[in-house]
């Protein structure tokens, strides 16, 4: 018994240095306190999202109007692109063509009519960036026509308006504002088209909802917002 009792107490002496070695420790106090952020906000709606500047590329604080175009047009442009947008000389560009209109970037117009391009002149010594943004977007009343623009409207105001607002400016913050003169330059009719149906972020596809005719009327409805006052 003598003998079994010095075991009992090294055994005892075990058990409680293992229990002691799990015993969860307290985490060492940080050196610096984590800092508390603020609750994260929303941005306003319809706010535009930063881009690089284009090179050489000034663009307006306010929507230009297609309309103050067409004057210019006929005095700068029409010699060479015709009256009707139908070239009058060889090699220029045919702005009644509705799938070159399509597949145009404004920004590029806009470049082409300030510096030149090929044959053709730069205009940034006769007309003002105002003016020149106004000549711009003329170009695409010639494939984009009032009743076009019409059919348009009813398609955006019954499945577009909701988001987008009937002034293009947006209701949810996600929505792009419509009348951002540099978003609606900076792309295609046709990238906005694939947009429309394959959807993008928070918009669905639509692609399986409107026709392929009721889409086109619906993106270059919107895009006018940049350049049609309304």
């Amino acid at each position: 018994m003598k003998r079994l009792f010095p075991v009992i107490v090294l055994a005892a002496w075990i058990i409680y240095s293992l229990a002691a070695c799990n015993t969860p420790q307290p985490l060492p106090t940080a050196p610096t306190p984590i800092p508390t952020l603020p609750p994260a906000t929303l941005p306003a709606p319809g706010a535009a999202t930063p881009r690089a500047a284009l090179a050489g590329v000034s663009f307006p604080a306010n929507p230009p109007a297609a309309q103050a175009g067409q004057t210019i047009y006929q005095a700068k442009c029409a010699n060479c692109h015709g009256a009707d947008g139908k070239p009058a000389v060889e090699k220029a560009r045919n702005f009644q063509d509705e799938d070159y209109l399509r597949g145009a970037v404004p920004v590029e117009f806009y470049q082409a009519i300030t510096n030149g391009l090929q044959g053709m002149p730069g205009f940034k010594d006769q007309l003002n960036d105002e003016e020149r943004w106004h000549v711009t977007f003329f170009l695409w009343s010639f494939s984009v026509k009032s009743d076009r623009l019409a059919k348009g409207k009813t398609v955006y105001d019954a499945n577009c308006l909701a988001c987008h607002g009937a002034d293009g400016k947006g209701l949810i913050p996600q929505a792009r504002r419509l009348t951002d003169v540099e978003y609606i330059a900076s792309a295609s009719a046709t990238q906005f088209y694939q947009a429309v149906s394959g959807g993008k972020g928070i918009m669905p596809a639509w692609q399986d909802r409107l026709s392929p005719e009721d889409r086109w009327a619906a993106v270059e409805y919107a895009r006018a917002f940049a350049y049609i006052s309304r």
